[in-house]
């Protein structure tokens, strides 16, 4: 019995010295990665403005860790596509993956195959279902509900609103919530018309023309996406310019509708802090330079499981509209679209 004593206490010093060991090298890490770790983003749609502040952070965060960033996707709204090339970077056994999926469905079991593989994914702007180490965005119900009020706003509190939707689960997110606050905080306004536009400008052009020859009162088109945006801001414009069209997202076209009076406005969630953030967590996991009280070590998880964190978003408004256009963001910053670190 003493015999078996001693050999436990043994056991247990030495367990106690290795998680003693553990703790101090989590301490002394500094914040310089290994040189030859390369971290991916990957989105869909590759070339829309809105990935470029993204990687701006990415790659701004990698540069400050003394890691490598690359940039992939694929240029189609396409779930099956962007998969494989999900699976093309799987393949270069990359030190983590941020990835925007274009549809939850079917993402779940290609990160579950990653994670698996002990390749830490983080999802940003949009989600999906299933575990990574972290989720960074915008609120979505943040931004529904506040593009409700200010449509609100604009139209007094009565009229009659369509809106936009498409497949992608994070801007259903924001018209249902759209929806529901003025159902709940403002009864005067009705939903008139809701259209799958996936995007499609021609498609949504036509179908609000539809709409507003049914609701000559229409007053206002909510779209949670940039190009159905420009679209129904053109119909606007040929419908006389007294629809409010509010939507997500920017780019140079949608900034200088803002500054003519085309469109009222567009939410834009801070993408670089969505690059940045996204990164940080990937390169926190990847080097273990944390030490949480949770036990995830000893069971051979990953470290962190951050199920969300919220990077802020902006009103872009024909008052601050200047200030958003990407070109000359990226040439005061010396740095050229897409291109890796």
């Amino acid at each position: 019995m003493a015999k078996t004593v001693k050999v436990l206490s043994i056991l247990l010093i030495l367990c106690i010295l290795g998680m003693g060991a553990v703790a101090a090298q989590v301490q002394n890490k500094k914040f310089s990665g290994p040189a030859d770790q390369t971290y991916y983003m990957c989105t869909f749609v590759s070339g829309v403005e809105y990935w470029v502040a993204a990687f701006e952070g990415f790659k701004d965060a990698a540069r400050q860790m003394g890691v490598k960033a690359v940039y992939q996707g694929t240029t189609e709204y396409d779930g099956p596509k962007q998969v494989t090339a999900f699976e093309q970077i799987m393949t270069k056994k990359p030190a983590g993956i941020a990835l925007s999926p274009v549809d939850d469905a079917a993402f779940i079991e290609p990160v579950k195959s990653a994670m698996a593989k002990k390749i830490p994914v983080v999802t940003f702007a949009s989600d999906t279902n299933t575990a990574k180490v972290g989720f960074v965005t915008s609120s979505n119900e943040k931004e529904g509900a506040f593009a409700a009020r200010a449509m609100a706003k604009a139209l007094g509190g009565k009229g009659k609103v369509m809106v936009t939707r498409n497949t992608q689960t994070n801007h259903q997110i924001r018209v249902n919530t759209f929806i529901k606050t003025l159902k709940d905080e403002f009864p005067g306004i009705e939903v008139v018309a809701e259209y799958m536009s996936q995007q499609d400008g021609a498609k949504t052009y036509a179908a609000i023309m539809s709409v507003a020859q049914k609701n000559p009162d229409l007053g206002g088109i909510f779209s949670p996406e940039g190009p159905s945006g420009r679209a129904a801001a053109q119909a606007s414009v040929e419908l006389g310019g007294k629809i409010k069209v509010l939507c997500c997202d920017m780019d140079a076209a949608i900034l200088e509708m803002i500054q003519k009076g085309q469109m009222m406005g567009s939410i834009q969630p801070n993408a670089y802090m969505q690059g940045y953030l996204s990164f940080m967590i990937l390169y926190l996991t990847k080097n273990q330079m944390v030490d949480p009280l949770n036990g995830a070590s000893a069971k051979g998880d990953f470290l962190l499981s951050l199920p969300y964190v919220d990077n802020g978003l902006d009103l872009i408004t024909a008052d601050n509209a200047k200030y958003f256009y990407t070109n000359d963001w990226l040439k005061k910053r010396g740095s050229k679209q897409f291109v890796g670190w």
